[in-house]
């Protein structure tokens, strides 16, 4: 076992505590499936245990925040007002990871600050210094007094107590990373108090060197206590990102500040630092999507172990075990911390000790699920894996009677479909009218930057060959084919096709769609017009920008990404518009494209009409569902079965593989 990956499957210490192997899960904050008071709940519970079947050394939970009646939203209700349940449900949690050798730390973080999102706030936003808030900057956060930043520490510590109560096998605190209230007292750009907790830098780190010094002599000297820490914010101004490769002066901290204040911190009696980088003002860095290099933290983490003396776990989109074994045995960092990829695969780590990186099945980075959906308030999920917080009933339940299932469509839901329903017994074709199976994702997954999503396609070519399924390529069947089809079940995938808008030469020779521009079948010119801002549109843009192609973007709403019926992450959309911005695209909002001519396209706002110039029109208004087949198909006597992007309104993948999943388990 780790024979392929020695370094990961290397224990290592943090303090007297020592982990089995060097892959830890990063916290999550996991929104909506918390207990009142934002106690961890026994699906949580199963959540973690999941994770620690699968071979992860340390489980880090996500932020608690402590009892400081400081900030009342959603986002800050503190687990510590309910002492006991807290205590009863840590100690539960505690007791099943040990089961499997792995060890708990339970976080906690301060709260937001001058981060907060106002709009859920009931009283007006605190942070360490008065200024403007990050979201909304014409709302101004008052300055916490000396007293309250007194009564932070008590609750902190009176936290940490607790979790050294229940058992708990260390404690982390969400310190000097990623904007977050602690951070803010780190970092000089937004800590201007002059009085203890402000100037210099002993003084900035005194909340951070108080807690943990009052940690160990509250609870046990040799108890230990980790701290999150960034090392570099990638800000260019307030409220203004960097985007990779730019040339610029940082404006939050960076790396060499960062290290002189771990040295500090070491000193005061921490035992490892879990890192991160980046911070709400530079959004993207913080929660890296898709368009972010894999393992891209992992330099500036470099030069920080080696000037310390205690473990340096590092996390950042490390998706793959090469990265993460090779990240450790470069001195990079002493351990991994791996999130977003445990929700996508519980067993990432039994998988990379058994050698078989391919069965892993891989985070994309497209935020869909988990970040998207944490920052709107909703219920936390996973794009690539519907199971996610429902590990305690995920077996899949053989079929009573198996069936001969015919899946009409090769992509995402079908393939997602067909290998449930195959692991059930079931007896699954599927009928693919092109010459390879992904569907739409083929062309989506052009770019350069989308290798963890060509990486998923090859997984779900695997698990289809496991399970059985048979497969038909270049098979286009029409109702009458599909009549014949020696099927007791069909489920209809056809996908969605590109929306052509009505208006006058839609289909002249200049004009294009975005999945023929991606797949290369068109030929395109210098001046480029794309119409529509959406996530695709961007995405488009992204790439015809960096051929070196001129390109304006026209968008019939009033920002990018501001339409579709599931929010895109705002670390999606903040990076698009970066990265749009840097490379200088034409952006035109609140507009139509009335007409389009041979050189140029008329676009109209607010009544006035203009014209862009143009060699060549993409189109990337959206798509349209082609359900065509399941209506004619709707008296057909077998179980019809309709998912994906067929239905109405397509979706994103995290509904076509939630759709292709529960059909699957159905059937």
């Amino acid at each position: 076992m780790g024979k392929s990956y020695p370094e990961l499957f290397k224990p290592f210490q943090i303090g007297k505590v020592e982990i089995k192997n060097k892959v830890v899960m990063s916290p999550m904050l996991s929104i909506g499936w918390f207990e009142e008071n934002s106690i961890i709940s026994d699906r949580m519970i199963d959540y973690y245990v999941e994770r620690a079947k699968g071979g992860v050394g340390a489980v880090f939970t996500c932020g608690n925040v402590p009892d400081a009646h400081l900030e009342r939203c959603a986002f800050t209700i503190s687990p510590f007002q309910d002492p006991e349940r807290f205590v009863h449900q840590v100690r539960k949690l505690t007791e099943a990871l040990h089961q499997y050798g792995t060890k708990l730390f339970v976080q906690i973080w301060f709260g937001l600050g001058r981060v907060a999102f106002s709009e859920f706030m009931a009283d007006q936003p605190v942070a360490v210094s008065e200024g403007p808030n990050r979201w909304k900057p014409e709302v101004t956060c008052r300055e916490m007094t000396a007293e309250e930043i007194h009564q932070l520490i008590d609750s902190v510590v009176d936290g940490a107590k607790l979790i050294y109560e229940a058992g708990a096998d260390g404690i982390d605190i969400n310190g000097a990373y990623g904007g977050y209230m602690g951070d803010q007292f780190t970092t000089r750009a937004f800590n201007r108090r002059t009085d203890e907790f402000g100037g210099d830098m002993d003084r900035q780190l005194k909340v951070l060197t108080d807690i943990v010094q009052r940690i160990k002599k509250e609870t046990a000297a040799d108890y230990p206590v980790t701290c999150r820490l960034g090392t570099k914010h990638y800000m260019r101004a307030e409220r203004q990102a960097a985007v990779p490769g730019e040339v610029y002066t940082e404006f939050g901290r960076d790396v060499e500040e960062s290290i002189a204040m771990a040295k500090k911190l070491e000193a005061a009696g921490y035992d490892a630092f879990l890192m991160g980088n980046g911070a709400y003002d530079s959004f993207h860095w913080l929660y890296p999507p898709m368009y972010h290099k894999e393992g891209l933290w992992l330099d500036d983490f470099a030069p920080l172990t080696k000037e310390v003396h205690i473990p340096v776990i590092g996390p950042g989109k490390i998706l793959q075990p090469e990265m993460a074994n090779d990240a450790i045995a470069e001195g990079k960092v002493t351990a991994v911390a791996i999130g977003r990829a445990l929700l996508a695969d519980p067993a990432w780590v039994n998988k990379a000790a058994e050698g078989k990186p391919e069965d892993i099945r891989p985070c994309i980075g497209c935020n869909a699920g988990c970040i998207g959906r944490i920052f709107a308030g909703q219920t936390m999920l996973c794009a690539v894996n519907a199971d996610l917080f429902h590990e305690a009933e995920q077996a899949l339940i053989p079929a009573e009677k198996p069936r001969k299932v015919a899946v009409i469509g090769g992509g995402v839901a079908g393939m997602e479909a067909a290998r449930i329903a195959a692991k059930r017994g079931h007896d699954v074709t599927i009928y693919e009218k092109g010459s390879q199976l992904g569907g739409t994702t083929l062309a989506a997954n052009v770019p350069d930057y989308k290798d963890a999503s060509r990486r998923l396609l090859k997984w779900f070519e695997k698990e289809i060959q496991e399970s059985g399924v048979k497969v038909e390529l270049n098979r286009a069947l029409g109702a009458e084919d599909i009549q014949a089809l020696d099927a007791d079940a069909v489920v209809v995938s056809t996908g969605a096709s590109t929306k052509i808008l009505n208006i006058p030469g839609i289909h002249s020779s200049n004009v294009t769609t975005a999945v023929d521009m991606l797949l290369g079948k068109a030929e395109i010119g210098k001046k480029v017009v794309v119409v529509g801002g959406g996530q695709v549109g961007c995405e488009v843009a992204y790439e015809l920008l960096r051929a070196g192609k001129d390109v304006s973007v026209v968008e019939y709403l009033d920002g990018l990404m501001a339409g579709g019926t599931e929010p895109v992450s705002a670390a999606v959309v903040l990076m698009l518009e970066d990265l749009l911005n840097y490379y200088k695209a034409d952006l035109h909002f609140s507009s139509k494209v009335t007409e389009i001519k041979e050189d140029s396209v008329v676009i109209e706002k607010e009544g006035v009409s203009s014209q862009i110039q143009a060699d060549t029109v993409v189109l990337a208004a959206g798509f349209v569902e082609n359900n065509e087949l399941c209506t004619v198909l709707k008296d057909c006597g077998k179980g019809l079965y309709l998912i994906g992007d067929a239905k109405k309104s397509p979706g994103n993948i995290m509904h076509a593989v939630a759709d292709g999943n529960k059909v699957g388990r159905e059937i």
